[in-house]
Protein backbone atom coordinates (compact mmCIF):
# COMPACT_ATOMS: atom_id res chain seq x y z
CA UNK A 1 0.00 0.00 0.00
CA UNK A 2 1.32 3.89 -1.02
CA UNK A 3 1.85 6.07 1.66
CA UNK A 4 -0.61 8.73 0.64
CA UNK A 5 -3.20 5.71 1.24
CA UNK A 6 -1.55 4.47 4.85
CA UNK A 7 -2.42 8.59 5.17
CA UNK A 8 -5.58 8.60 3.65
CA UNK A 9 -6.23 4.98 5.87
CA UNK A 10 -4.68 6.57 8.85
CA UNK A 11 -6.74 10.05 8.86
CA UNK A 12 -9.83 8.63 8.03
CA UNK A 13 -9.63 6.20 10.63
CA UNK A 14 -9.23 9.23 13.03
CA UNK A 15 -11.77 10.78 11.73
CA UNK A 16 -14.35 8.22 11.64
CA UNK A 17 -13.24 6.64 15.64
CA UNK A 18 -13.18 10.40 16.94
CA UNK A 19 -16.92 11.17 15.48
CA UNK A 20 -18.13 7.83 17.03
CA UNK A 21 -16.55 8.88 20.24
CA UNK A 22 -17.80 12.33 20.46
CA UNK A 23 -21.38 10.96 19.27
CA UNK A 24 -21.56 8.20 22.38
CA UNK A 25 -20.07 9.87 24.87
CA UNK A 26 -20.48 13.71 24.91
CA UNK A 27 -23.89 15.85 24.66
CA UNK A 28 -24.92 16.95 21.67
CA UNK A 29 -24.16 20.91 21.67
CA UNK A 30 -24.84 21.97 18.42
CA UNK A 31 -27.00 25.07 17.82
CA UNK A 32 -30.06 25.43 15.13
CA UNK A 33 -28.40 26.89 12.96
CA UNK A 34 -25.29 24.81 12.61
CA UNK A 35 -27.92 22.16 12.49
CA UNK A 36 -30.16 24.04 9.40
CA UNK A 37 -26.50 24.53 7.86
CA UNK A 38 -25.65 20.55 8.30
CA UNK A 39 -28.99 20.02 6.28
CA UNK A 40 -29.12 22.39 3.58
CA UNK A 41 -25.69 21.72 2.91
CA UNK A 42 -24.87 18.02 3.27
CA UNK A 43 -21.62 16.64 2.10
CA UNK A 44 -18.48 13.52 2.47
CA UNK A 45 -15.69 13.96 4.32
CA UNK A 46 -12.61 12.95 2.53
CA UNK A 47 -9.55 13.05 4.16
CA UNK A 48 -7.12 13.43 1.13
CA UNK A 49 -8.51 14.55 -2.07
CA UNK A 50 -4.94 14.91 -3.77
CA UNK A 51 -2.37 12.19 -4.36
CA UNK A 52 0.96 11.95 -4.67
CA UNK A 53 1.37 14.87 -1.93
CA UNK A 54 3.39 18.20 -3.29
CA UNK A 55 7.03 17.26 -3.62
CA UNK A 56 6.76 13.21 -4.06
CA UNK A 57 6.99 10.51 -7.33
CA UNK A 58 3.98 10.31 -9.18
CA UNK A 59 1.85 7.38 -9.41
CA UNK A 60 3.16 4.82 -11.78
CA UNK A 61 1.40 2.82 -14.70
CA UNK A 62 2.29 1.30 -17.95
CA UNK A 63 0.94 2.04 -21.26
CA UNK A 64 -2.37 0.21 -22.53
CA UNK A 65 -2.58 -0.91 -18.88
CA UNK A 66 -5.05 0.55 -16.34
CA UNK A 67 -4.37 2.41 -13.07
CA UNK A 68 -6.78 3.98 -9.89
CA UNK A 69 -6.25 5.45 -6.97
CA UNK A 70 -9.00 5.00 -4.67
CA UNK A 71 -10.21 8.25 -2.09
CA UNK A 72 -12.13 7.09 1.23
CA UNK A 73 -14.72 9.23 2.54
CA UNK A 74 -17.17 9.34 5.20
CA UNK A 75 -21.02 10.75 5.67
CA UNK A 76 -20.86 12.26 9.05
CA UNK A 77 -23.36 14.85 7.45
CA UNK A 78 -26.48 13.55 8.82
CA UNK A 79 -28.52 13.26 5.85
CA UNK A 80 -28.14 11.40 3.01
CA UNK A 81 -25.62 12.79 0.55
CA UNK A 82 -26.24 12.32 -3.42
CA UNK A 83 -22.63 12.41 -5.34
CA UNK A 84 -22.55 12.76 -8.71
CA UNK A 85 -20.21 14.00 -11.66
CA UNK A 86 -19.41 17.54 -12.44
CA UNK A 87 -16.13 17.19 -15.04
CA UNK A 88 -13.34 14.70 -15.32
CA UNK A 89 -9.42 15.17 -16.23
CA UNK A 90 -9.83 13.47 -19.17
CA UNK A 91 -11.51 11.08 -21.88
CA UNK A 92 -9.14 8.22 -20.30
CA UNK A 93 -10.71 8.36 -16.96
CA UNK A 94 -13.76 7.19 -14.90
CA UNK A 95 -14.74 7.32 -11.49
CA UNK A 96 -16.84 4.69 -9.55
CA UNK A 97 -18.14 5.61 -6.23
CA UNK A 98 -18.60 3.02 -3.86
CA UNK A 99 -20.13 2.75 -0.59
CA UNK A 100 -18.88 -0.29 2.17
CA UNK A 101 -21.34 -2.79 3.16
CA UNK A 102 -23.39 -2.42 6.11
CA UNK A 103 -21.23 -5.23 8.14
CA UNK A 104 -18.01 -4.24 6.96
CA UNK A 105 -18.68 -0.30 7.82
CA UNK A 106 -20.07 -1.49 11.23
CA UNK A 107 -16.52 -3.45 12.05
CA UNK A 108 -15.07 -0.30 10.61
CA UNK A 109 -16.40 1.46 13.24
CA UNK A 110 -15.80 -0.37 16.02
CA UNK A 111 -12.36 -1.27 14.83
CA UNK A 112 -11.55 2.67 14.74
CA UNK A 113 -13.18 3.87 18.15
CA UNK A 114 -10.84 1.39 20.06
CA UNK A 115 -8.13 3.05 18.42
CA UNK A 116 -9.11 6.42 18.69
CA UNK A 117 -9.80 5.65 22.63
CA UNK A 118 -5.98 4.39 22.54
CA UNK A 119 -3.83 7.57 22.55
CA UNK A 120 -1.18 6.75 20.34
CA UNK A 121 -1.18 8.96 17.90
CA UNK A 122 0.69 8.34 14.68
CA UNK A 123 2.67 5.69 16.18
CA UNK A 124 -1.08 3.68 16.22
CA UNK A 125 -0.55 3.78 12.34
CA UNK A 126 1.11 -0.20 12.17
CA UNK A 127 -1.88 -0.97 14.67
CA UNK A 128 -4.59 0.51 12.47
CA UNK A 129 -3.04 -1.05 9.29
CA UNK A 130 -3.02 -4.59 11.23
CA UNK A 131 -6.64 -3.90 12.39
CA UNK A 132 -8.77 -2.03 9.51
CA UNK A 133 -8.27 -4.25 6.39
CA UNK A 134 -8.83 -2.21 3.48
CA UNK A 135 -8.54 -5.47 1.35
CA UNK A 136 -11.90 -6.32 3.44
CA UNK A 137 -13.89 -4.11 1.51
CA UNK A 138 -12.28 -6.29 -1.56
CA UNK A 139 -13.51 -9.51 -0.85
CA UNK A 140 -16.21 -8.51 0.64
CA UNK A 141 -17.55 -7.12 -3.39
CA UNK A 142 -15.39 -10.21 -4.88
CA UNK A 143 -17.82 -11.95 -2.64
CA UNK A 144 -21.02 -10.93 -3.93
CA UNK A 145 -21.61 -9.07 -0.11
CA UNK A 146 -24.50 -6.29 -0.65
CA UNK A 147 -22.87 -2.93 -1.78
CA UNK A 148 -23.37 0.50 -3.78
CA UNK A 149 -21.19 0.91 -6.56
CA UNK A 150 -22.23 3.12 -9.48
CA UNK A 151 -19.97 4.62 -12.43
CA UNK A 152 -20.39 8.01 -12.22
CA UNK A 153 -20.91 10.18 -15.25
CA UNK A 154 -22.54 13.48 -15.90
CA UNK A 155 -26.03 12.06 -16.18
CA UNK A 156 -26.51 9.93 -13.07
CA UNK A 157 -25.42 9.97 -9.03
CA UNK A 158 -25.44 7.61 -5.97
CA UNK A 159 -26.98 8.54 -3.12
CA UNK A 160 -24.34 7.46 0.06
CA UNK A 161 -26.57 6.91 3.24
CA UNK A 162 -26.02 8.78 6.90
CA UNK A 163 -22.73 7.47 8.37
CA UNK A 164 -21.70 5.39 5.16
CA UNK A 165 -18.01 4.54 4.72
CA UNK A 166 -16.95 3.87 1.37
CA UNK A 167 -14.33 5.02 -1.65
CA UNK A 168 -14.30 6.56 -4.71
CA UNK A 169 -12.16 4.94 -7.21
CA UNK A 170 -10.29 7.11 -10.11
CA UNK A 171 -9.26 5.33 -12.83
CA UNK A 172 -7.31 5.94 -15.82
CA UNK A 173 -5.61 4.04 -18.97
CA UNK A 174 -3.13 5.81 -22.08
CA UNK A 175 -1.63 4.44 -24.86
CA UNK A 176 0.91 6.78 -25.06
CA UNK A 177 4.46 7.38 -22.41
CA UNK A 178 3.66 11.12 -20.35
CA UNK A 179 2.72 12.61 -17.78
CA UNK A 180 -0.80 13.07 -16.73
CA UNK A 181 -2.56 15.03 -14.16
CA UNK A 182 -5.66 13.62 -14.58
CA UNK A 183 -8.92 14.48 -11.74
CA UNK A 184 -13.20 14.12 -11.10
CA UNK A 185 -14.80 17.01 -10.00
CA UNK A 186 -17.37 15.62 -8.05
CA UNK A 187 -20.34 17.93 -6.66
CA UNK A 188 -22.31 16.40 -3.48
CA UNK A 189 -26.33 17.36 -2.80
CA UNK A 190 -26.66 18.62 -5.81
CA UNK A 191 -24.89 20.11 -8.38
CA UNK A 192 -24.49 23.81 -7.30
CA UNK A 193 -23.85 22.44 -4.10
CA UNK A 194 -21.00 21.55 -1.98
CA UNK A 195 -17.69 19.75 -4.72
CA UNK A 196 -14.87 17.77 -3.88
CA UNK A 197 -12.17 17.86 -6.51
CA UNK A 198 -10.48 14.66 -6.48
CA UNK A 199 -6.63 14.35 -8.35
CA UNK A 200 -3.88 12.04 -9.10
CA UNK A 201 -0.49 12.97 -10.47
CA UNK A 202 0.60 10.08 -13.11
CA UNK A 203 3.55 9.03 -15.14
CA UNK A 204 2.45 6.74 -17.76
CA UNK A 205 5.10 5.06 -18.41
CA UNK A 206 6.68 1.56 -21.50
CA UNK A 207 7.08 -1.45 -20.12
CA UNK A 208 11.12 -0.63 -20.73
CA UNK A 209 12.34 2.77 -20.87
CA UNK A 210 16.10 3.74 -22.02
CA UNK A 211 18.26 5.81 -20.25
CA UNK A 212 20.57 6.97 -23.22
CA UNK A 213 18.93 6.35 -27.02
CA UNK A 214 22.20 8.01 -28.42
CA UNK A 215 25.67 6.17 -26.92
CA UNK A 216 28.54 8.02 -27.70
CA UNK A 217 32.26 6.41 -27.12
CA UNK A 218 35.14 8.75 -26.27
CA UNK A 219 38.05 9.11 -29.27
CA UNK A 220 40.23 6.43 -29.32
CA UNK A 221 43.56 6.42 -31.57
CA UNK A 222 43.51 2.98 -32.58
CA UNK A 223 47.06 2.24 -31.51
CA UNK A 224 45.78 2.71 -27.79
CA UNK A 225 42.68 0.86 -28.87
CA UNK A 226 45.44 -2.23 -30.10
CA UNK A 227 47.03 -2.25 -26.98
CA UNK A 228 43.22 -3.01 -24.59
CA UNK A 229 42.73 -6.71 -24.51
CA UNK A 230 39.44 -5.97 -23.46
CA UNK A 231 38.16 -2.73 -26.45
CA UNK A 232 37.08 0.17 -25.30
CA UNK A 233 33.37 -0.67 -23.65
CA UNK A 234 30.50 1.53 -22.36
CA UNK A 235 26.82 0.68 -21.44
CA UNK A 236 23.58 0.65 -23.18
CA UNK A 237 21.26 1.60 -19.61
CA UNK A 238 17.73 1.01 -19.82
CA UNK A 239 14.92 0.55 -16.88
CA UNK A 240 11.44 -0.88 -16.18
CA UNK A 241 9.28 0.78 -13.08
CA UNK A 242 6.28 -1.64 -13.40
CA UNK A 243 8.01 -5.20 -14.29
CA UNK A 244 10.46 -6.66 -12.21
CA UNK A 245 11.75 -9.20 -14.87
CA UNK A 246 12.37 -8.53 -18.77
CA UNK A 247 13.66 -11.06 -20.54
CA UNK A 248 15.64 -8.37 -22.59
CA UNK A 249 17.13 -8.83 -25.88
CA UNK A 250 19.96 -6.60 -27.77
CA UNK A 251 20.79 -6.82 -31.68
CA UNK A 252 22.77 -5.02 -33.92
CA UNK A 253 21.26 -3.98 -37.18
CA UNK A 254 24.46 -4.37 -39.54
CA UNK A 255 24.97 -2.52 -42.39
CA UNK A 256 26.72 -4.12 -45.35
CA UNK A 257 28.91 -5.80 -43.33
CA UNK A 258 28.79 -9.28 -42.04
CA UNK A 259 28.64 -9.96 -38.24
CA UNK A 260 31.88 -11.31 -37.86
CA UNK A 261 33.49 -8.85 -39.97
CA UNK A 262 32.02 -5.86 -37.33
CA UNK A 263 34.44 -4.54 -35.05
CA UNK A 264 32.21 -3.56 -32.86
CA UNK A 265 30.00 -6.12 -30.77
CA UNK A 266 27.26 -6.12 -27.94
CA UNK A 267 27.42 -8.39 -24.66
CA UNK A 268 24.86 -9.70 -22.98
CA UNK A 269 22.19 -8.01 -21.00
CA UNK A 270 23.11 -7.54 -17.91
CA UNK A 271 20.14 -8.04 -14.99
CA UNK A 272 21.28 -5.25 -12.16
CA UNK A 273 20.12 -4.98 -8.63
CA UNK A 274 18.08 -1.83 -8.08
CA UNK A 275 19.91 -0.92 -5.15
CA UNK A 276 22.99 -1.13 -7.41
CA UNK A 277 21.44 2.20 -8.58
CA UNK A 278 22.84 4.28 -5.59
CA UNK A 279 26.26 3.28 -6.72
CA UNK A 280 26.25 4.53 -10.59
CA UNK A 281 27.24 8.15 -10.23
CA UNK A 282 26.15 8.81 -14.09
CA UNK A 283 22.59 7.60 -13.72
CA UNK A 284 21.75 10.66 -11.76
CA UNK A 285 17.72 11.46 -11.16
CA UNK A 286 17.64 7.11 -11.63
CA UNK A 287 18.07 7.35 -8.24
CA UNK A 288 15.19 8.72 -7.12
CA UNK A 289 12.96 6.64 -9.09
CA UNK A 290 10.57 3.43 -7.83
CA UNK A 291 12.75 1.46 -10.31
CA UNK A 292 12.03 -2.75 -10.38
CA UNK A 293 14.15 -3.69 -12.36
CA UNK A 294 17.52 -1.84 -14.25
CA UNK A 295 19.94 -3.78 -17.20
CA UNK A 296 23.44 -2.51 -19.18
CA UNK A 297 24.04 -3.48 -22.48
CA UNK A 298 27.94 -3.70 -22.97
CA UNK A 299 29.23 -1.88 -26.32
CA UNK A 300 32.45 -3.03 -27.21
CA UNK A 301 34.66 -1.81 -29.82
CA UNK A 302 37.87 -3.46 -30.68
CA UNK A 303 40.81 -3.25 -32.76
CA UNK A 304 39.55 -6.08 -34.75
CA UNK A 305 36.79 -8.13 -36.01
CA UNK A 306 36.13 -11.57 -34.98
CA UNK A 307 37.05 -11.85 -38.50
CA UNK A 308 40.15 -9.93 -38.50
CA UNK A 309 38.75 -7.07 -40.29
CA UNK A 310 40.09 -3.97 -38.58
CA UNK A 311 37.99 -1.14 -37.04
CA UNK A 312 37.14 1.53 -39.29
CA UNK A 313 39.47 4.94 -39.23
CA UNK A 314 36.89 7.71 -38.29
CA UNK A 315 33.53 8.09 -37.29
CA UNK A 316 31.62 4.76 -36.72
CA UNK A 317 28.35 4.78 -36.07
CA UNK A 318 25.99 1.33 -35.32
CA UNK A 319 22.15 0.89 -34.67
CA UNK A 320 21.19 -1.39 -31.72
CA UNK A 321 17.65 -2.44 -31.89
CA UNK A 322 16.36 -3.19 -28.12
CA UNK A 323 13.67 -5.71 -27.92
CA UNK A 324 12.32 -7.99 -25.83
CA UNK A 325 11.59 -12.34 -26.04
CA UNK A 326 8.12 -12.09 -25.53
CA UNK A 327 7.07 -8.63 -27.58
CA UNK A 328 6.40 -7.00 -24.33
CA UNK A 329 6.89 -3.31 -25.46
CA UNK A 330 7.90 -1.85 -29.62
CA UNK A 331 11.69 -2.37 -30.33
CA UNK A 332 13.52 0.96 -29.60
CA UNK A 333 16.82 1.75 -30.98
CA UNK A 334 19.62 3.04 -29.81
CA UNK A 335 22.05 5.11 -31.75
CA UNK A 336 25.61 4.40 -31.10
CA UNK A 337 28.72 6.58 -32.21
CA UNK A 338 32.49 7.28 -31.91
CA UNK A 339 35.66 8.01 -33.41
CA UNK A 340 38.95 5.82 -34.17
CA UNK A 341 41.91 8.23 -34.95
CA UNK A 342 44.39 6.62 -37.08
CA UNK A 343 46.78 8.05 -40.15
CA UNK A 344 44.54 9.47 -42.07
CA UNK A 345 42.57 12.86 -41.09
CA UNK A 346 39.05 13.79 -42.46
CA UNK A 347 38.78 17.04 -42.87
CA UNK A 348 39.83 20.25 -40.93
CA UNK A 349 38.34 23.28 -38.74
CA UNK A 350 34.68 22.73 -38.81
CA UNK A 351 34.05 20.06 -41.27
CA UNK A 352 36.75 17.65 -39.39
CA UNK A 353 35.26 14.31 -39.68
CA UNK A 354 32.41 14.15 -41.96
CA UNK A 355 30.40 16.13 -44.78
CA UNK A 356 27.63 18.52 -44.14
CA UNK A 357 25.28 19.13 -46.96
CA UNK A 358 22.94 21.45 -44.86
CA UNK A 359 19.25 21.85 -46.45
CA UNK A 360 18.54 22.26 -50.02
CA UNK A 361 16.01 21.19 -52.91
CA UNK A 362 15.50 17.30 -52.92
CA UNK A 363 14.87 18.51 -57.41
CA UNK A 364 18.16 20.27 -57.45
CA UNK A 365 20.19 18.06 -55.65
CA UNK A 366 22.90 19.24 -54.41
CA UNK A 367 27.18 18.69 -53.47
CA UNK A 368 30.10 18.90 -50.95
CA UNK A 369 33.99 18.08 -50.63
CA UNK A 370 36.13 17.04 -47.88
CA UNK A 371 40.33 16.80 -47.55
CA UNK A 372 41.39 13.70 -46.70
CA UNK A 373 45.51 13.57 -45.85
CA UNK A 374 48.03 11.61 -44.57
CA UNK A 375 51.69 11.33 -44.00
CA UNK A 376 52.03 7.84 -44.45
CA UNK A 377 53.64 7.54 -47.82
CA UNK A 378 52.99 3.38 -48.06
CA UNK A 379 49.15 4.03 -47.90
CA UNK A 380 47.14 4.69 -50.87
CA UNK A 381 43.03 5.73 -51.04
CA UNK A 382 40.15 4.17 -53.25
CA UNK A 383 36.74 4.44 -53.28
CA UNK A 384 34.82 1.46 -51.29
CA UNK A 385 31.98 1.02 -54.46
CA UNK A 386 30.87 -2.62 -52.65
CA UNK A 387 29.75 0.38 -49.74
CA UNK A 388 27.97 2.93 -51.88
CA UNK A 389 24.71 4.83 -51.30
CA UNK A 390 22.11 4.98 -53.94
CA UNK A 391 21.52 8.47 -52.94
CA UNK A 392 25.23 10.00 -52.80
CA UNK A 393 27.68 9.62 -55.73
CA UNK A 394 31.67 10.33 -54.90
CA UNK A 395 34.74 10.91 -56.44
CA UNK A 396 38.54 10.70 -55.39
CA UNK A 397 40.99 13.23 -57.17
CA UNK A 398 44.35 11.98 -57.79
CA UNK A 399 46.51 12.92 -54.65
CA UNK A 400 48.82 16.19 -54.73
CA UNK A 401 51.44 16.52 -52.22
CA UNK A 402 51.51 19.16 -49.65
CA UNK A 403 55.23 21.66 -49.29
CA UNK A 404 55.31 19.43 -45.94
CA UNK A 405 55.24 16.08 -48.24
CA UNK A 406 52.03 14.65 -46.81
CA UNK A 407 49.70 13.60 -49.63
CA UNK A 408 46.29 15.01 -49.33
CA UNK A 409 42.82 13.80 -51.44
CA UNK A 410 39.76 15.46 -52.12
CA UNK A 411 36.39 13.46 -51.70
CA UNK A 412 33.83 14.91 -53.78
CA UNK A 413 30.25 13.92 -52.74
CA UNK A 414 27.29 14.65 -55.22
CA UNK A 415 23.41 13.95 -54.59
CA UNK A 416 21.49 13.72 -57.62
CA UNK A 417 18.74 15.87 -58.08
CA UNK A 418 15.46 13.46 -56.47
CA UNK A 419 17.31 11.04 -55.35
CA UNK A 420 17.08 11.54 -51.59
CA UNK A 421 14.41 12.98 -49.26
CA UNK A 422 14.16 13.78 -45.87
CA UNK A 423 17.28 14.10 -43.11
CA UNK A 424 20.00 11.82 -43.50
CA UNK A 425 20.75 10.12 -41.94
CA UNK A 426 17.63 8.62 -40.40
CA UNK A 427 17.08 5.70 -37.96
CA UNK A 428 13.75 4.84 -38.87
CA UNK A 429 14.66 3.96 -42.98
CA UNK A 430 17.56 1.36 -44.11
CA UNK A 431 18.27 3.31 -46.37
CA UNK A 432 19.12 6.37 -44.78
CA UNK A 433 20.58 4.53 -41.51
CA UNK A 434 24.26 4.73 -42.57
CA UNK A 435 24.50 7.67 -44.30
CA UNK A 436 27.91 7.83 -45.16
CA UNK A 437 31.28 7.24 -47.88
CA UNK A 438 33.60 4.97 -47.45
CA UNK A 439 37.11 5.03 -48.72
CA UNK A 440 39.43 2.32 -48.10
CA UNK A 441 43.09 2.21 -47.72
CA UNK A 442 45.45 0.22 -49.86
CA UNK A 443 49.02 -0.89 -49.70
CA UNK A 444 50.83 1.39 -52.03
CA UNK A 445 53.05 -1.88 -53.37
CA UNK A 446 51.06 -4.72 -53.79
CA UNK A 447 47.47 -2.79 -53.61
CA UNK A 448 45.85 -4.66 -51.02
CA UNK A 449 43.37 -3.15 -49.36
CA UNK A 450 43.94 -2.70 -45.37
CA UNK A 451 40.85 -0.91 -43.40
CA UNK A 452 37.93 1.14 -44.35
CA UNK A 453 37.83 4.60 -43.50
CA UNK A 454 34.31 6.25 -42.96
CA UNK A 455 33.28 9.63 -43.98
CA UNK A 456 29.59 10.67 -42.55
CA UNK A 457 26.98 12.61 -44.69
CA UNK A 458 24.19 14.41 -43.28
CA UNK A 459 22.13 16.73 -44.83
CA UNK A 460 18.14 18.13 -45.63
CA UNK A 461 16.73 17.29 -48.95
CA UNK A 462 13.10 19.41 -48.66
CA UNK A 463 10.17 19.33 -51.34
CA UNK A 464 10.32 22.03 -53.44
Amino acid sequence: MKSAQWTALFALTLMVGGITFVSVYLPDRRSPDVEKQEKTAPSLSFPVKTVPPDGEMPLITEVGQTGHQDYWFSNESGQEVAVGLNEKGCTCSEVELTVAPQSWRMRFYLDAATLQLTPRGWSALTATAAVVDLDRLERALAEGEKTESKVLTKENSLTVPVGAIGRARLSWRQTVSKPLITFANLWMGDRAGLSARLQAGVRITQPLELYNKELTLAPIDERELEKREEGLSSYIICWSLTRSRIDLKAEMLHERISKDGDAVRLGKPIAMEPSQIVSEESLGSMRFMPVLSWYKIPVIVQAKAKDGTPIEWGRFHRIIKVSSSDSLFDPEQVSVTGEIMGDVTVGSGKETGGVNLGSFYRKRGTHGEIVLQTDDRKIDLQLDSSRKKDYLTASLDAPRVTPSGSRLWVLRIVVPPGAASGDFPRADNPVYRDSAIYVKTVDVKSGKPLRAIRIPVRGVANEG
